[in-house]
Parts: structure tokens; sequence; C-alpha cells
């Protein structure tokens, strides 16, 4: 999904806020280990920008999304913050436009299931990985129903998300409780294929 001007309002509603609360998502991502993230379907930056301004002094962020009209807003947020650490890059095709093995952590938050050819785009997380680096999902449960969020039909099952990461070729898979609705796993790039 390519997100217009009009679907702003639905990423930040009070609903998704009450829903994703973003404190619980630092913790997860302070408990990783990286100096470089890249949040790949950023939109209009509701995981970028407090990763960003928590680890201002720190750390950096590449922001990848296909909108035109979510990066340009992203784009006026980081210069109203004045954050210096955070790279917006524009993907026009299946190729995430990150060079081989420069990442420490990539970021999927509520994205898998808008995904097509999800194995290949996992191959592509793969690349960009640095060996060790590690992998982040985070999706709608179809198992649990809050009236809010995709249908259940376009949700992907845990389940089906573990055999996928498997035929990609990731490891150590764990399960982290994040946001209630939704399941929250980590893997990692081996340090040898």
């Amino acid at each position: 999904m390519v997100l217009s001007a009009r679907d702003f309002a639905k990423l930040e509603s009070p609903e998704r806020k009450a829903l994703q609360n973003i404190d619980d998502f630092l913790g997860l991502v302070r408990s990783l280990r990286w100096r470089n993230c890249a949040d790949i379907g950023c939109g209009i930056g509701f995981y970028t920008l407090p990763m960003a301004e928590q680890w201002k002094n720190s750390r950096s962020v590449i922001a990848v999304d296909r909108s035109t009209p979510a990066l340009e807003e992203l784009e006026k947020r980081i210069e109203n913050l004045e954050l210096g650490n955070v790279e917006i890059r524009q993907t026009v095709s299946d190729r995430i436009p990150i060079e081989d093995a420069s990442m420490d952590l990539v970021n999927l938050g509520n994205v898998y299931h808008e995904i097509k050819g999800r194995l290949n785009f996992l191959k592509e997380i793969y690349r960009v990985l640095k060996p060790g680096g590690t992998l982040l999902i985070i999706d709608w449960d179809p198992e649990v129903d809050l009236g809010f969020g995709p249908p259940a039909h376009q949700r992907i099952s845990r389940k089906q998300i573990l055999q996928d990461l498997e035929f990609g070729g990731f490891k150590d898979v764990k399960n982290h409780s994040v946001f209630v609705g939704h399941y929250a796993l980590t893997a990692r790039r081996p340090e040898r294929r």
C-alpha cells in the first residue's frame, strides 16, 4: 500500500497510539544491539522519529518508503525536530535502496502483511543486514480481533512468518510481547551462511 496524505490521520489516530505504545517499542529496540537501523515502510515516521529522537547523538536511522507524500511529510517532521541522524530513501522497486551488509537492525512495523513476494523481500532484508544483524517484525495478529487494523484475512499468521524466516535463512527467532493484538519477532542474519 502506498500512503497518501489522507492516510496520515489514520496513522496517528488515538486508537493506534493507545494500542501501540511507543515507549514499549523503544524498550524492545533498546534491548537489541545496533548502531544503525533501516525502518522499512516508515510512512510518516511512527517508529522512525521516536528512534531517532531517543538516540539522536549515538545512532542513525534510514527511513525507507514508496510513498512520496509520506516521505515529504516525514522530511518536514525531521526538520521540525532538528534530527540530523535520519536519512530518507525512496524505493520504487522491490530492491531496498541500501548497501549490502550495512545495517545492524531492520524494522518492519505493521508492514509485513502488505508485502507481495514476501520471500524475495526477506532476501533483500538479508542482503542489507550485516552478518549477525537483527530483523524486527511487528505485525497484526490474525488470531486477535480488536476492531482495528487490517482485516483478518489480510494478516499473516505467526506460523507463516516463522516459516518464511526459516526459508529466508534467518536464525535465532524470538517472540516478544510489545503491543496487544500484535506479535513481535526478532531474527538474526547468521554470522556465516
